[in-house]
């Protein structure tokens, strides 16, 4: 079986965030937490060395670092660098072309502002705007809820005249991706909670009623301006109920007609719903699915297994590749390695399988890498 060579197709990550300045870990343990989603102290300090992701993170930096593969000595070797050195070397090796930066988190103050980033990757850097953030700063300020509403689409009015090209929402682990039209009454009241509860020192966005409605406000913007909304999907932060965080749920926002104008993105390959999310991108015209190669943060096989799953049943054009890399470079990094290596063996095994032949699975592959993003979202 022929596996076919992508390692010179520029990358378009589609769905990332920030890199740290700091990236002077103390000590290791502190590194290791960039490799797990679980806020257990105990995974960084007894069991991440122990993932296949971690281990094969170790081999594949220390050649790159050249240094032994052993993880004191890739440690030692990274922490030789300050963070702007290594987060362009990092950046170049990968062949990044464009970085699509989720700024909602990290907080700014700890990440490389936008514009540097891609100074620094020698790459395309945009921002997308997390919904939640927009709307917590906006219900501060309004009393009623028919103001907030009024406010919140006066600030969506024109969002890539505001520079962004994209909008993201991780409704998936506040609420769930289940979102509703709920009676006046029931988000009135969600929004009074809210704003009692804001009071009180909290003003985390968890109130159902109240973020669906606002959500719709969302979604009617962005229908009218064709602007990209990405849906955070299964596994990632520890807050997910991974229970509601299944692609299916969104269905009911798919098949409205007043919403065909809003693309639909679903992140993490929907991991581990990715058939559910190859179904959805197979059948709604608006629907696209995000194959991330970094965060969730899996073995090769896995990684394999997903693809394959994607390619399987969704449209090669509706694939796009991304690392959801944040804090340290290396996802960044490694996952444009991962991902150009795992979409070159699953699109040779179509090739032989008689599903494509060779220019066809070389298209495909750049298509997922970079050009179906790049139509997308209008780089």
């Amino acid at each position: 079986m022929e596996v076919i060579d992508l390692t010179q197709v520029p990358a378009v990550d589609n769905h990332c965030h920030g890199v740290t300045q700091d990236q002077a870990f103390e000590y290791v343990t502190g590194w290791r937490r960039a490799f797990t989603e679980s806020a257990d102290p105990s995974m960084p300090r007894d069991h991440v060395t122990t993932t296949s992701f971690y281990r094969r993170l170790i081999r594949t930096l220390a050649d790159f670092l050249g240094c032994e593969p052993e993880e004191e000595a890739v440690f030692a070797a990274r922490t030789e660098k300050n963070g702007r050195e290594l987060t362009h070397e990092l950046l170049l090796a990968a062949n990044v072309e464009a970085l699509l930066l989720d700024t909602g988190f990290p907080p700014p103050e700890e990440v490389f502002p936008v514009p540097e980033l891609g100074q620094i990757g020698d790459c395309r850097a945009e921002p997308m705007l997390r919904l939640e953030v927009l709307m917590e700063d906006l219900l501060a300020e309004y009393d009623s809820l028919e103001e907030m509403r009024e406010a919140l689409a006066a600030a969506l009015d024109d969002v890539r005249g505001q520079g962004y090209v994209a909008l993201k929402s991780i409704a998936a682990y506040r609420t769930g991706l289940d979102i509703r039209e709920w009676p006046r009454e029931e988000a009135e009241e969600s929004f009074h909670e809210y704003r009692r509860t804001a009071g009180a020192g909290s003003a985390r966005l968890v109130h159902k009623p109240l973020l669906d409605t606002l959500l719709h406000v969302t979604f009617a913007q962005a229908s009218r301006q064709e602007i990209p909304v990405q849906f955070h999907v299964g596994y990632g932060d520890a807050d997910t109920d991974l229970l509601l965080g299944n692609p299916l749920y969104l269905r009911p926002v798919l098949q409205r007609p007043d919403y065909r104008g809003m693309p639909v993105v679903l992140l993490h390959e929907c991991y581990p719903y990715t058939r559910q999310g190859g179904y959805l991108a197979a059948v709604y015209e608006n629907a696209y699915l995000d194959l991330s190669y970094g965060i969730p943060l899996l073995g090769y096989g896995e990684m394999l297994s997903f693809t394959r799953a994607a390619l399987g049943v969704a449209p090669s054009s509706k694939l796009m590749y991304s690392s959801d890399g944040i804090g340290a470079p290396e996802l960044h990094w490694m996952s444009a390695i991962d991902g150009r290596r795992v979409l070159g063996e699953a699109l040779g095994e179509m090739v032989a399988h008689g599903e494509l032949d060779l220019p066809e699975a070389e298209a495909a592959g750049e298509s997922v890498l970079r050009g179906n993003a790049t139509r997308l979202y209008r780089l």
